[in-house]
């Protein structure tokens, strides 16, 4: 019985050293606009946008890898805080920065996922092969997935 309760505890330890976050339901991520204006959104409200699933095929360091990603648009996440005002002209001259909780960035013209223009099917995932995972920026169509975030919590519109 002792060797499994020392067991849980490196195991839990060795998560946390290794910066493990679980998919906490409380996830929030905080959207800032240009002007200055905030949003908070949590994981239950992305999770009740309309669900997309893209297979999403990528190049690393050790190879090819093939994921399967669920989750809602980044384009509609936006527009359900009300953060993409402006017309298209003003559209397209922004861009999108997402920052996930290990301080990793990535940034995203708008335009490329406005439905006026390019559409991508960016995703803010909260699935992976089926499994739970915190919010990660999911890019379709990168050869490599550097702009894959993972555990998203801020997202500046700028």
């Amino acid at each position: 019985m002792r060797f499994h309760a020392l067991a849980a505890v490196l195991t839990g330890a060795s998560l946390a050293l290794a910066g493990y976050t679980s998919p906490a339901s409380d996830q929030t991520v905080v959207i800032t606009q240009s002007d200055g204006l905030k949003h908070s959104v949590d994981r239950a409200m992305v999770e009740q946008l309309p669900a997309v699933q893209e297979h999403i095929l990528f190049l690393t360091g050790h190879g090819p890898e093939q994921e399967n990603f669920t989750g809602g648009l980044l384009w509609s996440v936006l527009e359900h805080v009300r953060a993409l005002g402006g017309d298209r002209g003003t559209r397209i001259r922004r861009a999108i920065m997402v920052t996930g909780r290990d301080g990793y960035a990535a940034v995203l013209a708008v335009a490329e996922i406005d439905p006026d223009f390019e559409g991508k099917q960016v995703l803010l995932a909260y699935r992976q092969n089926g499994k739970l995972i915190p919010l990660r920026l999911v890019v379709p169509g990168d050869r490599y997935g550097g702009r894959s975030v993972r555990d998203v919590v801020r997202i500046e519109l700028r």
